[in-house]
């Protein structure tokens, strides 16, 4: 049997919106809420093209909860919000198309990380 692994999602095109909603109430905001996972264990991942991020062809997921943050459509991950990121992680793709869809990405990466899961 598969133990199962907690994964957060989290998309800033809605959270910025709904935070206070969102969140519990005894956080002051989303970077206050990352950090605190990070405290607690979890690995915070971003998917985000930077010059340090890896593909998420070649990752491989750590076996503890995780946090997966995805930045607004073009605009990507605020950069206050990266440094309570453990690991940027970015699709690899061909041509010239910079960014895809969140709820595209989205869907990628939680695939990765299930297929992860079924694998071990």
């Amino acid at each position: 049997m598969i133990a199962p692994i907690p994964l957060f999602l989290l998309l800033l095109r809605f959270i910025v919106a709904y935070e206070n909603l969102t969140l519990p109430l005894l956080f002051q905001g989303l970077l206050e809420w990352l950090l605190h996972r990070r405290d607690e264990g979890f690995h915070v991942v971003g998917l985000e093209q930077t010059s340090s991020s890896s593909s998420l062809l070649n990752y491989t997921f750590p076996n503890r909860p995780t946090v997966l943050l995805l930045g607004k459509e073009k605009e990507g991950i605020p950069v206050k919000y990266l440094q309570a990121v453990d690991q940027c992680l970015e699709i690899p793709q061909l041509g010239i198309i910079r960014s895809l869809n969140a709820h595209v990405s989205a869907s990628l990466a939680i695939w990765e990380f299930t297929k992860q899961r079924l694998e071990t």
